[in-house]
């Protein structure tokens, strides 16, 4: 009660304290009948009443107050996050509402960063069992993209406060994902039914991050028989809305070349072929085909 309403029961508890004294005084420091004995009795009855009432309101608001519910966010093994919701103390009639979000950085009115709302993944209006209690799991899968910080909340009645910038709400919750970005993945194969070799060439990646958004830098070279090397092709490529690259492209090679060299990155905008060991670089060479 103290907790909920600190006022009004420290009210009661000090006014209780003024009537035990006022008590004490009238007993051992006024004569027995006198004026000052009757006017400390009256006092400490007054305070014993208005003590009384003070306890009451508390316990009344106390009583009145409507319980507000936890939510937990647990990342999972497969691109999955776990909300799990409870509440105790519940009337029949109230509903608790589940909102689980996109969090992206973008400026405030002062132009700082802070966490705001992006796309909604998952909404929620969940009743209480017949002890007035919830308790509720689900598991969300992540779509593509840049869903690596997400926040959920949940309240009963009105909608709180956006609570992620300043955690000033119960029932709110920020986590992030971690989600390893995938190196790309290169596919290189010839097509000799042709006329000149042609070099069919595939590349694939996922959980590229969008803020900020990162290219794909593809080159293709042609190396002859005494190792000169010759650009054939570059593309510059950028991920689609959800971070993920599939491109398949085709590079005519002709029989100038004995050798071709490929190579994607997206750690350095000018790879070379062979490339050093690099995270987030790939490369194959292999060589021209006779036909």
């Amino acid at each position: 009660m103290a907790r909920d309403h600190p006022l009004a029961s420290y009210g009661a508890f000090g006014l209780a304290v003024l009537a035990i004294f006022a008590g004490a005084v009238a007993a051992f420091a006024f004569r027995e009948g006198s004026t000052e004995e009757q006017v400390a009795i009256y006092a400490g009855l007054g305070l014993v009443v208005a003590s009384l009432l003070f306890g009451v309101y508390a316990g009344v608001q106390t009583w009145g107050d409507r319980a507000q519910p936890s939510i937990t966010l647990t990342p999972k093994a497969g691109h999955t996050v776990a909300v799990t919701v409870r509440g105790v103390g519940l009337r029949s009639s109230d509903h608790i509402v589940v909102e689980v979000e996109q969090l992206v950085r973008a400026p405030n009115d002062a132009g700082r960063l802070t966490w705001k709302a992006g796309e909604p993944l998952y909404g929620a209006s969940l009743g209480p069992d017949g002890e007035g209690k919830i308790a509720y799991t689900v598991d969300i899968p992540l779509p593509a993209g840049d869903y690596d910080d997400l926040g959920a909340r949940a309240w009963v009645g009105d909608e709180p406060n956006a609570c992620y910038a300043h955690g000033n709400t119960t029932g709110c919750v920020r986590v992030h994902v971690p989600r390893p970005q995938e190196r790309p993945q290169l596919a290189v194969s010839w097509e000799t039914f042709v006329r000149a070799p042609r070099l069919l060439i595939r590349l694939t990646a996922k959980n590229l991050p969008q803020r900020p958004a990162k290219s794909m830098t593809l080159r293709a070279f042609g190396i002859t028989t005494d190792h000169v090397r010759r650009e054939l092709a570059e593309w510059s490529l950028a991920p689609n809305a959800e971070g993920e690259f599939d491109r398949r492209l085709a590079v005519v090679v002709g029989h100038a070349f004995a050798d071709v060299c490929v190579v994607a990155s997206t750690s350095t905008r000018e790879p070379a072929c062979p490339a050093p060991v690099d995270d987030g670089t790939v490369w194959s060479q292999l060589a021209v085909p006779a036909v």
